[in-house]
């Protein structure tokens, strides 16, 4: 059985026992006051006959049944007088006589229910003896006036019962129904997403009830769901991107290490090539472990993401000024013909303290610079910026190449990502420096954006992290690197460096 069925049958139940209820007790209560008035009532007018019977034997009147006529009202009451067994009645025109005989004597002046002679209907009855004791009376009249009265009013109780009930049915079956409204909307947007509609979600309405509160929270969780199956299936696309990815990374050092080995095996490497025939098998095999290397990092910075109760990362004080300039120094010395410049934020170089580990910041910025020389074209000069600005401690490597397009700059953080697809792993890297930029720069509560250099050509990398307090030191490999800026000219041609 439907809920409205059940709902609409639970409230044509209560209003009938409830409407039932209040006839009853009306019933009840109106039946005890009509008899208890029609006792008073009897019990005066027995009071005044025998008053004027004892009146009348003390003056040795006649006592006639006109005299008990004009006592009472002939249409409603009956009396019955006993006097030296002469026996004087009024009656009531149609009607079946009380049966009078079956009083007790005991029971005069208490108001009591008899039979009728011929047993079709009920009496009050008020008996009673004149002041000589031989002279009796009786007084009835007919309980029809009470149970007419009683009769109506059941049949009006019952009209009105079923027309509350037939109202209330019909009303209370509409209001179900327009309060179950939210709810069957709320089952069809289950049934929806069910069919796998996932941004599917219930109509709000502009009330404080608590459908209003369940359609609410359910739109809440209806969206977390959807964003975690999102959140999942891109972990899926990526791992899968991913997996393709290494795989396709992997097999050409491989296929290097193998290619040479079966040429050696075979007995194709000439003595005087054997030492070159190591050293690219020892090259490629080094590149390989960089790789993996690489993946095992950017590894455990996705389980420190995902799972909870990862340990944290090192929160020492460190000086971003110092790193930026070691990785200046460590870049001039793999590319000597470049103009590498360490310059202020702010103008002039001063400390730039964060709280972070030491050897993931140092990555960071040798994997910006050395990203920096791998594509920008030999000779091309490139800045390093670093300093803090409300708050915040930024890095910046501004080169002056060809710069990134803008519809890479979204993914080019992403792992095996290259802006210039026609470059391969041997003279493009392995496609995770960004990444493990990214990967570090996020454990450390920063960002890392890439935007267009300005003045011309170029891409420049930004790297913001909270500022530490000030006086927190760091490194102390670049002797005093606040005195001036740093600046090789160009001699000799790039070197390939790390990514």
């Amino acid at each position: 059985m439907p809920l409205r069925a059940r709902l609409t049958a639970l409230l044509v139940a209560f209003l009938t026992i409830a409407t039932i209820g209040v006839g009853v007790t009306t019933a009840v209560q109106l039946r005890s006051f009509l008899m208890q008035r029609q006792d008073s009532e009897l019990q005066a007018e027995a009071n005044l006959i025998g008053a004027t019977l004892t009146t009348a034997l003390d003056n040795q009147r006649e006592i006639t049944t006109d005299t008990l006529k004009s006592l009472v009202p002939s249409s409603t009451y009956v009396v019955s007088v006993t006097h030296n067994g002469t026996t004087l009645e009024t009656s009531l025109d149609d009607s079946d006589p009380p049966d009078l005989q079956s009083i007790s004597t005991r029971q005069h002046g208490t108001p009591i229910t008899v039979k009728s002679v011929n047993d079709t209907e009920r009496w009050r009855v008020v008996t009673g003896s004149a002041a000589d004791g031989t002279t009796r009376y009786a007084v009835a009249v007919p309980m029809s006036r009470v149970n007419d009265i009683i009769e109506r009013l059941i049949i009006v109780v019952a009209l009105g019962t079923f027309g509350v009930v037939l109202a209330g049915g019909i009303l209370g079956w509409f209001a179900v129904r327009r309060a179950m409204t939210p709810l069957r909307r709320i089952e069809d947007t289950a049934r929806a997403i069910a069919d796998g509609d996932l941004a599917r979600r219930v109509p709000e309405i502009a009330t404080r009830d608590e459908v209003a509160s369940l359609s609410h929270s359910l739109n809440v969780m209806l969206s977390r769901i959807e964003q975690s199956f999102e959140l999942q299936q891109r972990s899926e696309d990526r791992m899968r991107q991913f997996v393709a990815d290494a795989s396709h990374e992997l097999r050409t050092p491989l296929a290097t290490v193998r290619g040479y080995a079966e040429l050696y095996r075979q007995g194709a490497i000439g003595p005087d090539d054997v030492h070159s025939a190591m050293g690219r098998i020892e090259g490629e095999a080094t590149r390989m472990a960089a790789m993996v290397d690489d993946l095992l990092l950017l590894t455990r910075f996705d389980n420190r993401e995902s799972r909870h109760g990862q340990p944290a990362p090192r929160r020492d004080p460190v000086d971003l000024t110092v790193l930026a300039a070691d990785a200046v120094q460590d870049a001039l010395a793999v590319a000597p013909d470049r103009s590498i410049r360490l310059v202020g934020e702010q103008g002039r170089l001063a400390p730039t303290p964060v709280t972070g580990d030491e050897s993931a910041l140092r990555q960071v910025l040798n994997n910006l610079v050395n990203n920096a020389l791998r594509y920008t074209p030999s000779g091309s000069p490139l800045e390093v910026q670093v300093g803090t600005t409300d708050s915040t401690a930024v890095v910046r490597v501004v080169d002056h190449g060809p710069g990134v397009p803008e519809a890479s700059r979204e993914r080019i953080f992403e792992r095996f990502y290259r802006a210039d697809s026609s470059r391969n792993s041997a003279d493009g890297g392995s496609g995770l420096g960004l990444a493990i930029v990214a990967a570090i720069v996020a454990t450390h509560d920063g960002t890392v954006a890439v935007s267009s250099t300005t003045p011309g050509p170029g891409a420049t990398f930004t790297v913001s992290l909270p500022a530490g307090s000030a006086g927190t030191g760091g490194s102390d490999a670049t002797e005093n690197p606040y005195d001036e800026d740093v600046t090789v000219p160009a001699e000799t041609p790039a070197q390939d460096s790390h990514s």
